[in-house]
């Protein structure tokens, strides 16, 4: 489990990689939880934000 800090500072990551691309809907959204939660590591949360965003979800 991560911290309340740790969580906090995963969903300010999400917010500026969100409004950075512009990129919403449900793969987002499910993508940011499971980062936020501490489901998904720093680079497994790029890897699946940058397939994202190459397939235009």
């Amino acid at each position: 489990m991560i911290s309340e800090t740790e969580k906090e500072a995963r969903r300010e990551a999400v917010e500026y990689a969100k409004v950075s691309v512009g990129l919403e809907g449900i793969t987002f959204l499910d993508i940011a939880d499971k980062y936020i939660q501490g489901l998904l590591t720093r680079e497994e949360f790029t890897k699946a934000y940058i397939a994202a965003v190459r397939a235009g979800v």
